[in-house]
């Protein structure tokens, strides 16, 4: 598969300095939001910043040591009463020898 290859090649590569922002609303069972909220928030470079009594959560994704973004992302459907997630923000530059590209 191309985005297997693709994936693969990206977590090969050496890291240079990132910032990688990931701004995702979640929303879960409303019985189980707490429950929920105490899985992501224990997951690293995850920030829960909002939770309503509905069950939809606004939660920051960023890069952390050895865990890319967008596999944190991911993984947040492995969490038991998860029932969708949308990537709604994503800000991502690289410091190329000392130069920001947007």
């Amino acid at each position: 598969m191309r985005l297997g290859t693709f994936v693969a090649r990206e977590h090969e590569a050496p890291r240079v300095s990132v910032e990688n922002i990931c701004g995702v609303l979640v929303h879960v069972v409303p019985r189980d939001r707490n429950r929920i909220k105490a899985a992501l928030e224990a997951l690293p470079g995850v920030e829960v910043h909002t939770m309503t009594d509905d069950g939809r959560l606004v939660v920051i994704v960023e890069d952390a040591c050895g865990q890319w973004a967008g596999a944190t992302i991911t993984s947040f459907h492995d969490i038991e009463g998860v029932l969708s997630v949308a990537l709604v923000y994503h800000h991502f530059d690289q410091d190329l020898e000392g130069e920001i590209v947007p």
